[in-house]
């Protein structure tokens, strides 16, 4: 059956986009970027923005509905996420975040709102289009543009969060058949959305991608992205290191220092002469070393040669 509805799709996206020669390895991706651990002086936070683009030729397309799973480590975080109110999912602001546009700056075009546990350890959130194409500016395309952030509040810092989109379908049915194109009028900005696929106008059609591409080694914790003054200056050197990880940029005093493997697992702990660290019994890999300040913390990515 999923076969079948492959084909209808491909079918109708050589009528619709008429710019596209082959349709065969065309989809969208979705990837993580940005992942880093934060702390707002009371509580530890798990961050990372999810990236859409267009793959294999795809033609640019305006964005309708979708919906995404992400496995979690209980251990770090605690079971049922959602209920428990730790996490969060935003678009600010717009146009950094795709699914931020507003119509005439005012209006949200999109609903980003929808977020459910699904089991212990998975949580799922989806997003619907409430204004029509023609109020969306925005395209889809082979550039990878943050779609969203999401935040997710620890139980326990110091394990690995092991944060990934879960694409099994055996264990989610249809988890990677959930991203669809948007819905007309293509030409007037209106609440009431036409996505009937027997529409005699293609660009009012609600396209349905099958088999979505998914890419979650962006999760691991170490490529940074962080507003925090006291800290935004900090790195670490040589890359790769031998014997010694020195710090260099600090502007305010650090209280400690951490050493984690690549799984997450605390090695190290340092609460003096905090200007470097010795990583000589290491062995190679890579590693992330977490900086405190009394008020802030950033984790920085460095390899053991």
């Amino acid at each position: 059956m999923k076969q079948h509805y492959k084909f209808l799709q491909r079918t109708i996206l050589l009528l619709s986009i008429m710019t596209v020669t082959s349709i065969s390895a065309q989809n969208i991706q979705l990837t993580f970027a940005n992942a880093q651990n934060t702390n707002d002086g009371t509580n530890d936070f798990y961050e990372a923005d999810i990236m859409i683009q267009t793959i294999g030729g795809l033609a640019d397309f305006k964005l309708g509905s979708g919906q995404l799973y992400f496995n979690y480590n209980t251990v770090a975080f605690g079971t049922n996420v959602r209920a428990n109110n730790k996490i969060q999912i935003t678009a600010s602001p717009s146009p950094e975040y795709f699914l931020g546009e507003k119509y005439v700056n005012v209006l949200d075009i999109y609903d980003i709102s929808t977020i459910n546990d699904n089991g212990d350890s998975r949580v799922s959130w989806a997003f619907s289009q409430i204004i029509s194409s023609g109020s969306i500016t925005q395209l889809v395309g082979s550039t990878a543009r943050k779609l969203i952030h999401i935040k997710i509040q620890y139980t326990d810092v110091n394990q690995s969060p092991n944060i990934a989109f879960e694409d099994n379908e055996a264990l989610v049915n249809a988890a990677r058949d959930q991203f669809y194109t948007a819905c007309g009028p293509y030409d007037s900005a209106s609440t009431t959305l036409d996505c009937d696929l027997g529409d005699t106008e293609p660009r009012n059609k609600n396209i349905q991608f099958f088999d979505a591409m998914y890419d979650s080694s962006g999760a691991a914790l170490g490529t940074l992205n962080t507003n925090d003054v006291e800290l935004a200056g900090v790195s670490v050197f040589p890359i790769p290191a031998k014997d010694i990880v020195a710090i260099k940029g600090l502007t305010h005093e650090l209280s400690r220092l951490e050493v984690y493997n690549f799984i997450g697992q605390l090695i190290k702990t340092k609460t003096k002469n905090l200007e470097a660290v010795h990583v000589n019994t290491l062995s190679e890999g890579v590693y992330f070393l977490k900086l405190y300040t009394n008020k802030a913390s950033k984790t920085v990515r460095f390899v053991k040669n």
